[in-house]
């Protein structure tokens, strides 16, 4: 069924509309503060996450129109969201980045990053993030236009994490850490190595 959403901000609710019919189907909401972010594309079907100013995530289950989950762990508001048949991700304005599991509503892992966390999207292996900034010209008259590292903290950055089952520890250890007795050389990558070799 094609529809949008769209939040009443005095009543601090989001309306569900059926795009066919132009009837709303559902509200769903009632909180302290405004939603900040809505995620019903990705969603399994007949749920809905919303973010909001008051630091909580909500999961809704659009067929009773309540939420059937509730989880707080960001410090300021929460700016992105994304959910699956158990997990919840959410994106805040602080930067942290938390992964959730809806079914007991613990946090299961977290990672901070200097930039509100905009834009998340996960599926069963990679999680990615967008961390823009809120400000992104540099403020102050001593700052030089072509200062890369005075600018840095202004850019925005692109994360990546790759939670693949099927992925060898042994990829993420140095070759050189790899070696066996057999070899008779090897180069030391300015390691100081006690095992395999004593000196390199």
């Amino acid at each position: 069924m094609p529809c949008f959403l769209r939040q009443l901000h005095k009543e601090l609710i989001i309306l569900l509309y059926n795009l066919e019919t132009n009837q709303c189907v559902t509200k769903v909401g009632n909180s302290m503060g405004d939603f900040s972010c809505v995620n019903l594309h990705s969603s399994p079907p007949n749920m809905l996450v919303a973010g909001n100013k008051d630091r909580r995530v909500r999961v809704f289950d659009l067929r009773c129109a309540e939420a059937v989950c509730c989880v707080q762990g960001h410090q300021l508001g929460v700016c992105s969201v994304q959910m699956d048949e158990w997990k919840v991700v959410s994106g805040g304005e602080e930067g942290l980045l938390c992964v959730w599991d809806q079914r007991m509503a613990t946090k299961l892992w977290e990672m901070h990053a200097r930039h509100p966390v905009r834009r998340v999207w996960f599926d069963s292996h990679l999680l990615i993030t967008a961390n823009i900034p809120e400000e992104k010209n540099p403020r102050g008259s001593s700052i030089t236009e072509d200062d890369p590292s005075l600018h840095r903290k202004y850019r925005g950055v692109i994360y990546c994490y790759d939670f693949s089952v099927d992925q060898l520890a042994v990829d993420s250890v140095l070759p050189i850490c790899r070696s066996s007795y057999d070899e008779v050389s090897g180069y030391s990558y300015n390691i100081g190595l006690a095992v395999p070799y004593d000196s390199i």
